[in-house]
């Protein structure tokens, strides 16, 4: 997990929303988020598809994330103890950062070509 995957994540968050913003919107998170923006005119009904899994998979990855980094601080509905990598909630975060990862990398990979998709597209 590079950098340029993380910005592809963003990308793949902003470009959805980014629809109702027009041609230019898009060039501009293309641009600013990928690097890389043509002057032809953008194809919104082929990118679309692409840019919609894109953007559920970046929300579940940032999902992932967030409910990772903040487990046992603001959801206290669960007792470590119960949970896997307990009885302690260092253990509980080390098992629940390792599953996380598991299923994030994939969602990396999977964002690749979904981003290089739409920059074609809206190029």
């Amino acid at each position: 997990m590079t950098i340029s995957d993380w910005k592809r994540a963003v990308y793949a968050l902003l470009v959805l929303p980014g629809y109702l913003g027009g041609a230019k919107a898009q060039r501009g998170l293309a641009r600013r988020w990928l690097g890389q923006a043509g002057e032809s005119r953008p194809r919104f009904v082929a990118a679309f598809g692409p840019s919609a899994v894109a953007f559920l998979l970046a929300l579940l990855l940032l999902y992932l994330v967030g409910r990772i980094a903040t487990y046992g601080l603001f959801w206290s509905g669960s007792d470590p103890e119960g949970t896997w990598g307990g009885p302690t909630l260092v253990g509980a975060w080390i098992v629940h950062f390792f599953v996380a990862l598991g299923m994030a990398v994939p969602i990396f990979l999977a964002l690749r070509p979904l981003t290089r998709l739409q920059a074609r597209l809206l190029s």
